[in-house]
C-alpha cells in the first residue's frame, strides 16, 4: 500500500485543536501515500475547502459545534460519492452508528484513538480506493473496446494476420473471421504487401499541416486503389504503413505487377506533392495463401528497416530467395550499461565502452542501416534519461541540441556519429556533475533548517516548499545525497535533540516533546522508545 505514486488526499476535521494536531502528526509520520493532508476545526471550513480540492478520505469527529460530522459527511458524499468517510466518536455514542451506516460510512473509531488503530483503518480505506480505481479502469477499458469502430477492428485483425507473433489459430477460423469483417481482399487468395516508411516523419509531424499522418496515408492509398481497380487493405505497424494488394480478375501476373508498381509510385508522388512526405516503399514477395503472410510480410518489413532512402520514384523489392540480414554488432551489449555509468559519473568506463561500440561499427563490413539506427536509439535513450533528471535552463537545453542526435536522418557516417555522441556525452557529464554539487548544497541547507525548526512543521510538503522541489524529487534527492530517507532523518534529529534536553535536571517529558515537534506526548514516548530503546522517563532516570 505504501509503494507507488502518491495520489490520495486526506481531510481531518475535529473541533479540538490538540486532537487535530495529534491525528495529523501521526498520519504525516506514517508514510502513508497522501499527496496532501488538510486539517479543519469545523464543518464549514471543510466544506469550503472541498469546493476547490475534494478529498479521497474524510476523517471527521461527529459531535462538533454548528454542523456536526454527519451533516458534513452527507454534503461531502453528495459532491464526491467515492470519498471514504471515517467517523470519530466518543465512547457510548453508538446512537450515531445507525446514521453513519445510512450515510455509507467506511468505518468509525472510538476516541481516544490509538495510532495503530487509526493507521490500520486508513490503510484499509486506501486499499479500498485502490481496488475501486482498478475496477473502474477495467470497466472503462471494456467500454472502450466495445465502442471500437469496425475499421479499427479490421486494422487490428490484419496486423495480427501479418504479425511475427501470430497465434497458431486454425486457418479456416481466421478466414471466416475475415469474411465476417467484410474485408476487401480474400485471405485465401494471393496477395502482395507494400510496406511504407515516411523518411521525414519527424519533420513532417512538427510542421503545421492539416490532417493526421494516419488519415493522409489511408486517404492516399484509397485514392490509388480507386484508380487502379486493385483490391487493398491497409494497417499501421508501429512507424510503418502496410498495404495488402490483390487482384480478383484473371489478368496476367505481369500486368498486375506493372499496375501495382504504377499505383505505388503514384501514391509516393501524391504524398510528396500534396503533403511534403518523403517516403520509401518495399514490395514483398507474393504470399500465395494465408500461411505465407507472416514470412512474406516480415521479410519486407525487415528489409525496409535496413533500407536507406534513394529518393522517390523507385520501388524496392524483396527478391525471390533473398534473405534478411539479422546480424548483431558484438559491442551492442555494452550500450545497455551506459545509462548507469552516466548516472554514476564514471566517465572512464563510459568512454571505454562507447569507443568499443564505434570501433566495432568501423571494422564490421556490410553493416545494415538498422544497426546504426539501434545504436542511435540506445545512446539517445541513455542520454535523454540522464538529461530528464536534471534541472536545466532553456539555454542549457538548447545548447544540447537534442534534435540533432535523436534523429537518425541527421547522421551520415560512423565518424560523424561518434563525434556527435562524444560531444553530447561530455556536456551531459558536466551538467550532471554540476547538478550533483547543487543538490548537495541544497541538502546541507535543508538539514540546517531542520535543526533550527524541530518544533515546527517539518512535513515533506513543507520541506519541499523550503527546498523549492516537488515532494517526490526531494525524497529521491535527499536519499541519494544523504543515504537516509527524509522522514527518518527528521525523526532522528528530533529524538537526538530530545535526548539532549532530557539530560537537563529540570526538563519535563511533556515540555521536551513540544520542543521537538510532538504535541502528543504518548506518541512522542512511543517514537522515542522505538528509536532509543527506552521511554523518555527511563532515559532521564538513567
Amino acid at each position: 500500500m505504501r509503494e507507488g505514486t502518491v495520489i490520495y488526499t486526506l481531510m481531518i476535521v475535529d473541533d479540538e485543536r490538540r486532537i487535530l494536531r495529534g491525528l495529523t502528526q501521526a498520519v504525516l509520520e506514517s508514510g502513508l501515500p497522501f499527496a496532501s493532508i488538510q486539517g479543519f476545526h469545523n464543518a464549514e471550513e471543510a466544506l469550503r475547502a472541498m469546493e476547490s480540492s475534494p478529498c479521497d478520505i474524510l476523517l471527521s469527529d461527529i459531535r462538533m459545534p454548528g454542523r456536526d460530522g454527519l451533516e458534513l459527511a452527507g454534503a461531502v458524499r453528495a459532491c464526491r460519492p467515492s470519498c471514504k468517510v471515517i467517523f470519530l466518536t466518543g465512547f457510548g455514542q453508538f446512537e450515531y452508528a445507525q446514521q453513519a451506516v445510512k450515510l455509507g460510512a467506511f468505518d468509525f473509531l472510538v476516541k481516544p484513538v490509538r495510532d495503530e488503530q487509526l493507521l490500520q483503518c486508513l490503510e484499509r480505506a486506501l486499499l479500498s480506493l485502490k481496488e475501486e480505481k482498478k475496477e473502474a479502469e477495467s470497466i472503462h477499458k471494456l467500454r472502450s473496446r466495445y465502442e471500437e469502430t469496425v475499421p479499427v477492428v479490421r486494422e487490428s485483425f490484419l496486423r495480427q494476420c501479418a504479425g511475427s507473433e501470430r497465434t497458431d489459430r486454425n486457418v479456416n477460423e481466421i478466414i471466416a473471421e475475415g469474411m465476417f469483417l467484410q474485408l476487401d481482399i480474400a485471405l485465401d487468395s494471393p496477395v502482395r504487401f507494400a510496406v511504407m516508411r515516411v523518411n521525414n516523419r519527424k519533420k513532417w509531424i512538427d510542421a503545421p499541416k492539416s490532417g493526421t499522418l494516419d488519415s493522409l496515408l489511408f486517404e492516399a492509398a484509397g485514392t490509388v486503389k480507386g484508380e487502379t481497380g486493385l483490391f487493398m487493405e491497409c494497417w499501421r505497424d508501429a512507424d510503418y504503413f502496410a498495404c495488402a494488394w490483390q487482384s480478383k480478375s484473371a489478368m496476367r501476373s505481369a500486368v498486375m505487377e506493372k499496375q501495382l508498381r504504377r499505383a505505388l509510385i503514384d501514391m509516393q508522388e501524391k504524398l510528396f506533392e500534396r503533403h511534403g512526405m518523403d517516403t520509401s516503399i518495399m514490395l514483398s514477395k507474393q504470399a500465395d495463401n494465408l500461411e505465407q503472410w507472416v514470412i512474406c510480410y516480415q521479410e519486407a518489413l525487415q528489409a525496409l528497416k535496413q533500407h536507406i532512402s534513394q529518393g522517390r520514384g523507385s520501388i524496392e523489392e524483396v527478391l525471390q530467395g533473398a534473405g534478411v540480414l539479422m546480424g548483431r554488432l558484438p559491442g551492442m551489449d555494452l550500450l545497455e550499461s551506459l545509462g548507469l555509468l552516466l548516472e554514476a559519473g564514471d566517465e572512464e568506463q563510459y568512454y571505454n565502452r562507447l569507443n568499443e561500440v564505434f570501433r566495432d561499427a568501423r571494422t564490421t563490413p556490410g553493416l545494415p542501416y538498422r544497426i546504426y539506427a539501434e545504436i542511435v536509439h540506445m545512446l539517445s535513450l541513455a542520454l535523454l534519461t540522464s538529461v530528464n533528471k536534471l534541472t536545466l535552463t532553456s539555454e542549457e537545453r538548447d545548447r544540447l541540441r537534442i534534435e540533432e542526435w535523436t534523429d537518425m536522418s541527421c547522421f551520415y557516417s560512423v565518424e560523424q556519429m561518434s563525434e556527435v555522441f562524444h560531444t553530447v556525452s561530455a556536456e551531459v557529464f558536466k551538467l550532471t556533475s554540476r547538478q550533483r554539487d547543487m543538490n548537495k548544497d541544497v541538502m546541507s541547507r535543508l538539514k540546517w533548517y531542520i535543526s533550527q525548526h524541530l518544533s515546527g512543521d517539518l512535513s515533506l510538503s513543507e520541506l519541499s516548499k523550503i527546498a523549492h522541489m516537488s515532494t517526490a524529487y526531494l525524497s529521491r534527492i535527499f536519499k541519494e545525497t544523504t543515504g537516509e530517507g527524509i522522514n527518518h532523518y527528521v525523526t532522528r534529529a528530533r529524538i537526538e535533540k530530545a535526548m539532549e534536553l532530557l539530560r537537563l535536571p529540570s526538563a519535563k517529558v511533556s515540555d521536551v516533546a513540544v520542543q521537538v515537534g510532538y504535541d502528543n506526548t504518548p506518541y512522542f514516548t512511543k517514537v522515542f522508545k522505538k528509536v532509543v530503546g527506552q521511554t523518555p522517563q527511563e532515559f532521564k532516570n538513567d
